[in-house]
């Protein structure tokens, strides 16, 4: 259970499913390699579920990126669950008795689920009729892999699935939703507990439960989160209080030596009741509070991270748009191999298609790439690379007489290259 202090945020004009959190554009630990028993099972490469859809190019590019130095997580695509996993399928989680086959298909969909909700940044995704009836219900045609982990555990088999990225990225997008790629800012958590009637600063080492919680949870959710050492160095730059009184001053100094995008207070505190974490994300976006409950520290840990990864993704998601000719000129960069590096990391990048270098002059590069989403979206993912600085303006070429500069009105993002 969530529940929402006053953020004052709102979402783009894509209207949100029934009960989203009404956050702006914004969704990993790590999200560590997945191992197993058993050889992987083979399914032929899909194309593209459906056409894509032409949807208006926003007129305005607005400037409102922060510096990122985000982490590339890996295992978007793949996931592993069991029988506990069927509840995000709702009343179709009933088939999964049936037989053998029937249970392997719905724990196929099953991982979907979780995949789709990691790419749109909620839980809602998996309720809309469209994405169940042209993604989920279609979940085996989707899998690239799939793995038998444990055959006949407690929770009966657990599967590993691995899927196509591009038919399920673009089945996303044309159903309406948006898609949140591989490239997310890493996210470090202080954590206080209150113990003894106070509130202390603990440590994976003071509290194993809590932090196995937490990268578990962050492992399901995508998201890059980092933990402190907690060494005299940090205990000598934060107390607890601090985060009880939300004091920036010595929590942004304590946390700079882990180069992190956001910073994550965790409050616990327990009882009787059940837990009580109360939450707050810190970016160069402002503070987004909100407190989750649970039976046990697990739960309201995982309901914890579902929030931060909904109030991300409403920031870094981008939703569907007709692909739109965008330029990118980088200044400083110290060479060929930088020159090359800037070229990769843009060709990573979801909804950045044919990235094409158009000239190098001295230490200014210029390339031009397709965006596949809204224009306004382009700046936000462009700076989750940690070589690109926003320039902190954005021109419209308009014919300025350069010939390699390309066609009139391309918009065109200025950055500084970051070693």
């Amino acid at each position: 259970m969530v529940k929402e202090k006053a953020t004052g945020q709102k979402r783009p004009d894509h209207p949100p499913p029934p009960g989203a959190v009404p956050d702006r554009r914004l969704p990993p630990g790590r999200v560590v390699g997945l191992t197993g028993v058993g050889g992987w099972h083979r399914f032929p490469r899909m194309q593209a579920l459906l056409p894509r859809t032409v949807v208006a190019i926003a007129a305005a590019l607005l400037l409102a990126a922060a510096s990122a130095h985000a982490a590339r997580v890996d295992q978007l695509y793949s996931a592993v669950v069991d029988r506990s996993d069927l509840s995000l399928l709702g009343d179709g989680a009933d088939e999964a008795g049936r037989s053998r086959e029937a249970l392997r298909r719905q724990l196929m969909k099953a991982a979907l689920g979780r995949v789709l909700v990691r790419l749109a940044g909620t839980s809602q995704v998996t309720s809309d009729p469209m994405v169940r009836d042209r993604l989920i219900e279609r979940a085996p045609s989707l899998a690239a892999r799939f793995q038998y982990l444990d055959r006949g555990g407690p929770d009966g088999p657990r599967i590993r699935v691995r899927f196509n990225p591009e038919p399920v990225r673009t089945g996303l997008w044309e159903t309406g939703w948006p898609v949140w790629g591989g490239y997310r800012p890493g996210v470090l958590v202080w954590v206080a507990q209150r113990s003894g009637g106070g509130l202390q600063l603990v440590s994976p080492d003071s509290r194993p439960k809590v932090f196995k919680a937490l990268n578990r949870a962050a492992e399901r959710e995508a998201l890059p989160l980092l933990v402190p050492l907690m060494d005299s160095a940090d205990r000598h730059r934060l107390s607890a209080r601090n985060l009880l009184f939300e004091d920036w001053q010595p929590i942004e100094k304590a946390s700079a030596r882990y180069d992190a995008d956001a910073i994550l207070i965790l409050r616990l505190s327990g009882g009787s009741g059940g837990a009580r974490a109360e939450w707050v994300l810190h970016d160069a976006e402002g503070n987004r509070s909100f407190t989750t409950r649970g039976d046990g520290v697990a739960e309201a840990v995982g309901a914890g991270l579902r929030g931060v990864l909904v109030r991300l993704a409403c920031y870094y998601a981008v939703f569907p748009g007709e692909p739109v000719t965008m330029q990118a000129v980088v200044d400083g960069i110290p060479g060929l191999d930088g020159y090359a590096r800037v070229e990769q990391g843009l060709g990573q990048l979801a909804a950045i298609e044919d990235v094409t270098p158009m000239r190098v002059s001295g230490k200014e590069a210029r390339f031009r790439f397709a965006f596949q989403g809204r224009p306004t979206e382009a700046v936000h993912l462009l700076s989750l690379l940690d070589l690109l600085e926003p320039g902190g303006r954005i021109v419209a070429e308009s014919g300025d007489g350069d010939a390699d500069a390309g066609a009139g009105d391309e918009p065109r993002l200025q950055f500084t290259y970051r070693p």
